[in-house]
């Protein structure tokens, strides 16, 4: 079973964090979530993870993986904060959980780390994230930061390989001449078997 490991400081405790709705039509459901809180500090730090089951994994499918974690994650955010917020690319592999509409001078309310990983036929994306009601300078820390910092996955499969649909469709995408040439063979050869049988003679008994 895949598993995010993540330590929260010493002087955290048990909390609570509502859930962000996950799509049913998908047919996810959390795994994991997991919230502790320094009352005094007002930081909050979060580990959670959601399966996601599909037909298996291709390289291309990264991208909107990627991008609806990240989602994920913001939302789970601002239910951290109250308030709303943005999640943008560290330039380290991370992300910064800011206020929105502030460009490069918004302020920033926390930091992330997402993860991607496999448990049977299950996608699973994690994140861990360490925020703060009142927003730290650019570049600045809380005590929840070592934490996101030192979470890693545990466990896990291999990714599940791509039935014969995705797959087909996956080699379509990346060899459009091939797919195309094969295709005008095919249509060739389907043209001709219907002259040939349409000019064989009928046998008379």
């Amino acid at each position: 079973m895949l598993t995010l490991a993540v330590e929260p400081p010493p002087a955290f405790v048990a909390g609570e964090v509502a859930q962000p709705v996950l799509s049913q039509a998908s047919g996810s459901r959390f795994t994991a979530w997991r919230a502790t809180r320094s009352e005094p500090a007002g930081e909050t730090l979060l580990a959670a993870c959601a399966a996601t089951p599909i037909p298996g994994w291709v390289d291309d499918m990264r991208a909107s993986v990627d991008a609806r974690t990240t989602g994920l994650t913001s939302a789970a955010g601002e239910r951290m904060v109250g308030a709303p917020l943005e999640a943008h690319p560290d330039g380290k592999g991370g992300l910064l959980l800011l206020a929105p509409g502030g460009g490069a001078t918004a302020t920033e309310h926390g930091i992330a780390r997402t993860f991607i990983g496999f448990d049977g036929h299950d996608l699973v994306t994690c994140f861990a994230a360490c925020t703060s009601r009142a927003p730290v300078h650019r570049g600045g820390s809380r005590t929840c930061d070592a934490s996101v910092a030192s979470a890693r996955v545990e466990g896990g499969t291999e990714p599940p390989r791509p039935g014969l649909v995705l797959g087909s469709v996956t080699w379509a995408v990346h060899h459009p001449a091939r797919t195309a040439s094969c295709g005008a063979v095919l249509v060739a050869a389907l043209g001709t078997l219907a002259v040939v049988a349409r000019r064989r003679p009928r046998s008379r008994i």
